[in-house]
């Protein structure tokens, strides 16, 4: 078993991914289903809904964000992301992360509050995953596309796979082995990110 710090130190954004795992993806959905039954929510409101997708749903669900998005993004971000979501396409998976809307409103809070509890909870999740599929040495990037249920950016997604309408899609991670790992990231000074007062 790696230690955490090795696990938090080898999840990087990979870019570059591949269909090659020693787990299938059955094994991959059971270590995400035991991850987030201990994910962190707001007052145990487990709002979280995640969505793997495979094979020919992966691919379907790619080629959608290269139609919408190529109408979408400016020529200069197009070109930047392109190679982004093609090669998303070549890898094991994605997971989906939805807030379930209903659940959201469930909780003891209101306004901004509740938006933030909300995005709190996702970014739990999606780190808890991020962190699982790290630990299993498949590689993966955190992607925003189509993202907007009030404007209903989200709802072509929902539709594709008959998912609820009351889910809200937050992000999503492509995940697959790695092809050609990480480069080297600056990081700043841990004393300029953890500050000590006595």
């Amino acid at each position: 078993m790696k230690k955490f710090i090795d696990v938090v130190k080898n999840r990087r954004s990979i870019y570059a991914i591949g269909k090659e795992s020693e787990y299938s993806i059955e094994q991959i959905v059971e270590r995400l289903r035991e991850v987030q039954n201990h994910v962190p929510t707001a007052f145990n409101s487990q709002t979280s809904r995640l969505v793997v997708l495979s094979g020919e749903a992966n691919e379907k669900f790619w080629e959608l964000i290269y139609t919408v998005q190529k109408d979408v993004l400016s020529q200069d971000m197009w070109d930047y992301m392109s190679p982004v979501i093609v090669g998303a396409k070549e890898g094991l998976g994605t997971v989906l992360f939805f807030e379930d809307r209903e659940a959201v409103a469930t909780m003891p809070t209101q306004g901004q509050r509740t938006e933030a509890y909300k995005q709190n909870n996702s970014a739990n999740a999606q780190y808890a995953t991020w962190l699982a599929l790290a630990e299993m040495n498949l590689g993966g990037s955190l992607q925003h596309f189509n993202i907007g249920y009030e404007q209903g950016f989200d709802s072509a997604v929902r539709e594709m796979f008959d998912l609820p309408n009351s889910f809200e899609m937050i992000a999503q991670i492509p995940f697959g082995s790695i092809v050609q790992p990480a480069a080297e990231k600056e990081v700043i000074a841990g004393e300029e990110k953890v500050r000590l007062i006595k």
